[in-house]
């Protein structure tokens, strides 16, 4: 059921992130719904498949990013393999966990983009970069990183009932 559902969320997070949150910048930062989401299904316990929702978000952020392609794959197969360790560390925590790696997922992904866009010929003012782009995307992240954390922690709840025993 879980395989079932990412598509259909992970598109409607990529439509609301390219239709409403991209005209909401911070200086030249902006939101990143799909690594939110990404982050916090990772962190849902009892989520098995957020490999799978790494690899779906991926694949639709490189068809329509102007980032080369594969890269949004290999932050986010990252990201999550980095939630998936944090999450066994931050178990009774988990906002706290979705914080951080909100933080860490940020910054990781814009180092690498600007690496990527570096190393394919593009000039960007490294310091430039963090202060008008890096800076306000980390802080409009954290900004939506508990609502998505309780939406996506409502769906985890709905897709993977917690049995009760009588």
């Amino acid at each position: 059921m879980a395989y079932l559902l990412s598509i259909p969320v992970l598109v409607v997070t990529l439509m609301l992130q390219l239709a409403v949150f991209s005209q909401l910048p911070l200086l030249s930062g902006t939101t990143d719904l799909v690594m939110l989401v990404l982050i916090a299904w990772a962190l849902q316990g009892r989520s098995r498949n957020a490999w799978f929702w790494a690899v779906v978000g991926g694949a639709l952020v490189s068809i329509i990013s102007a980032i080369p392609f594969g890269t949004p794959l290999f932050v986010y197969l990252a990201i999550v393999a980095a939630v998936r360790l944090i999450s066994r560390q931050t178990l009774e925590f988990p906002v706290l966990g979705m914080l951080i790696a909100t933080i860490a997922g940020t910054f990781f992904q814009q180092i690498v983009e600007v690496v990527v866009l570096f190393i394919a010929g593009t000039q960007l003012p490294f310091d430039q970069s963090m202060v008008l782009v890096t800076l306000p995307s980390i802080l409009l992240n954290l900004l939506f990183a508990l609502p998505i954390y309780a939406l996506v922690t409502d769906i985890a709840r709905w897709v993977f009932p917690v049995e009760v025993q009588i």
